[in-house]
């Protein structure tokens, strides 16, 4: 359905034109000032106040009765007011902050070169199911002896372009600057603590030469720091240079930032990473509830779905977990466009199965933009990773936490988990499960979610007995992936015998006894609360 062509033919009279046509002459009053302090604030949030739509939305808005105040409430919190010289070094025309909801993983069992040891892994996300799935895919490397990991390359690179008039131009330039690597290194390395160019490389087409300067950036993700020092080697070239470019542009588009390429594949950008793990059978089949066989077969089929669609790399998911680690620690969000493109793989091998991921663009640092901010920060010393010393361990956590987040969805697509989840993670509880209107899939989806919402945890009892209804319920059998539990924790008979009596009740009758069995959990709550 094309709406645009749509909206034409149902607009007779042609006012459609008169809305798109430029409004030339037009002046758009109180525009955003920019500067720092709390006076420029102030009247930035005059101004948002003052604008027409925002005046329209307080009119007609169910948000609160005192929309002005609650808005910058919301947005411009007291603590938040009183540390806005923090956000100077970050963001411009500054009116507040925007909060994300953070969860916590892990903690993650790390076998890596740099990373070693157990690390709480936190994620800012919208995304309901995500902090959940990324936790039962910790789990499983947990369960599977931790990660093993390492950076295998460094290199982080900007990409200036010089047009010439001519082939034989280009020749004569190249000829000169290959001889420059030294000069070029010296005025660099000038401008930053961090940075060292360890590489040029050069790309011909037509007139133009690209010449990608390859730099390492210690402890900093690194974008700054080239954009800086690849300025001063273009100034040395314009000033030294015997054959004059007609033009020159600081980023001619190869070097990748924030997009996603093929060439990175073969080489790196920001920090190259592999991280593995092989899981046992028994793990399989007690934590992700399939079997490896179908993981393996399943992964198979959507790598080809991949290169039918033409994407770049192949995993499940791989920008889910990139964004959410990123938002929590002071990473730049928007390299998940790049940091993206990897390969996920899994193999069947004697007694479990290999999985790896091989990710050649984690931009990621522990010094310097975003994890200077304050929540970022705590987030960030909650792992003990901030400062000088840690990127390369932070960067090996990434690529595991990537593992997890492809092993636990991987598995959900077999299971027919996926859809689920989200159905029941996502969902709204607020309202009440009403067996005289609701049918009994209703009824049943509302009370998953309402159970794992529940503020304090069943006992245990409790819990295997929602387990083996839930198991009658949706499968008909409750002996299919009995919780990892019950072969530790069965030590009173009594407790298996009164768990095994659900078995053969009929998928209907066990709905029903889940239902209320959930019921009387969340009225029980309520009371106490």
């Amino acid at each position: 359905m094309n709406t645009f062509v749509d909206k034409i033919k149902q607009d007779e009279s042609g006012e459609w034109k008169k809305r798109m046509e430029p409004k030339k002459g037009a002046v758009v009053k109180n525009e955003i000032p920019r500067g720092y302090g709390k006076k420029v604030v102030d009247e930035r949030w005059k101004i948002v106040q003052s604008n027409q739509k925002y005046k329209e939305t307080a009119k007609t808005s169910t948000f609160t009765e005192t929309f002005n105040a609650d808005i910058q409430r919301f947005l411009l919190d007291p603590e938040t007011e009183s540390q806005q010289d923090l956000f100077k070094d970050n963001i411009e025309n500054f009116i507040g902050t925007v909060k994300i909801p953070l969860g916590i993983a892990g903690p993650l069992r790390m076998n890596g070169m740099h990373a070693q040891g157990e690390f709480l892994i936190p994620l800012a996300t919208t995304e309901a199911a995500l902090v959940a799935s990324i936790s039962r895919g910790i789990s499983v490397i947990n369960q599977s002896g931790g990660c093993t990991a390492a950076v295998i390359l460094e290199g982080i690179n900007r990409d200036p372009a010089f047009s010439f008039y001519s082939l034989i131009h280009v020749g004569e330039f190249l000829s000169w600057s290959s001889t420059q690597f030294t000069n070029y290194k010296f005025v660099a390395e000038k401008t930053t603590r961090h940075g060292r160019l360890i590489d040029v490389i050069y790309t011909c087409e037509g007139n133009d030469v690209h010449m990608k300067c390859v730099y390492t950036s210690g402890d900093a993700s690194g974008q700054n720091i080239v954009t800086i020092a690849t300025e001063a080697i273009i100034n040395y070239i314009l000033e030294n240079t015997p054959v004059k470019p007609k033009a020159h542009y600081i980023e001619g588009g190869m070097s990748g930032d924030k997009k996603g390429n093929q060439q990175v594949m073969s080489y790196v950008r920001g920090k190259r990473v592999i991280a593995e793990v092989t899981i046992p059978d028994s793990v399989f089949e007690t934590t992700l509830h399939v079997s490896p066989e179908a993981v393996c077969r399943a992964t198979g089929v959507g790598t080809r779905g991949l290169m039918l669609s033409g994407a770049i790399g192949a995993s499940c998911h791989f920008s889910n977990a990139i964004t959410a680690m990123s938002i929590a620690l002071g990473q730049d969000p928007a390299c998940a466009a790049e940091c993206h493109v990897g390969l996920a793989r899994t193999e069947r091998v004697e007694g479990g199965v290999y999985m790896c991921v091989t990710v050649p663009n984690i931009l990621v640092g522990t010094v310097g933009g975003g994890t200077k901010l304050p929540t970022q920060r705590a987030c960030l010393e909650m792992m003990g990773l901030f400062g000088a010393g840690k990127a390369n361990a932070l960067a090996e956590i990434f690529a595991s936490v990537l593992i997890a987040g492809e092993l636990s969805l991987g598995a959900a697509i077999v299971s027919g988990d996926f859809a689920k989840a989200h159905k029941i993670l996502a969902r709204d509880t607020s309202e009440p499960i009403d067996l005289t209107k609701d049918t009994p899939d209703e009824a049943f989806n509302k009370a998953q979610a309402q159970i794992v919402k529940l503020s304090n945890l069943p006992p245990r009892d409790v819990i295997m007995k929602i387990y083996g209804l839930y198991k009658q319920s949706t499968v008909g059998d409750i002996n299919i992936s009995k919780p990892g539990f019950f072969s530790t924790d069965l030590k009173s008979k009594a407790k298996y015998d009164a768990w095994k009596k659900y078995e053969g009740l009929k998928k209907e009758e066990a709905m029903l006894e889940y239902i209320k069995t959930v019921q009387n959990l969340v009225a029980e709550e309520q009371k106490q609360k």
